[in-house]
């Protein structure tokens, strides 16, 4: 009985959790077109932060290594006013830090 319990206060715990993070929100200021990046950070999603290249093909480089490159340039895209790669760090998005980072 007291290792069902014990699994049932994890399991509850584990989802209250998830709810919370689920509920945060943001408040982004700045040209809505960008906001997916800081987004991508706030959340630690590679996969997102990805789309959001690719959605950049075109409008800020021609291919998605450029948009890349041109993003975490030391005058690229910054959230709170600093550096992508700086903002992913501070946040500890492990995730999407390593991806940036990879890319220098």
């Amino acid at each position: 009985m007291k290792i069902y319990l014990a699994t049932l206060l994890a399991m509850s715990a584990f989802a209250a959790h998830a709810h919370m993070e689920s509920t945060l929100s943001y408040k982004f200021k700045g040209d809505q077109a960008y906001s997916n990046f800081c987004k991508a950070v706030l959340t630690d999603d590679v996969d997102l932060l990805k789309r959001s290249i690719r959605s950049k093909v075109g409008d800020v480089a021609t291919s998605r290594k450029e948009v890349l490159r041109k993003l975490i340039s030391t005058d690229g895209m910054t959230c709170n006013d600093i550096s992508l790669v700086e903002f992913s760090k501070q946040r500890e998005a492990k995730e999407v830090y390593a991806y940036l980072t990879e890319a220098l």
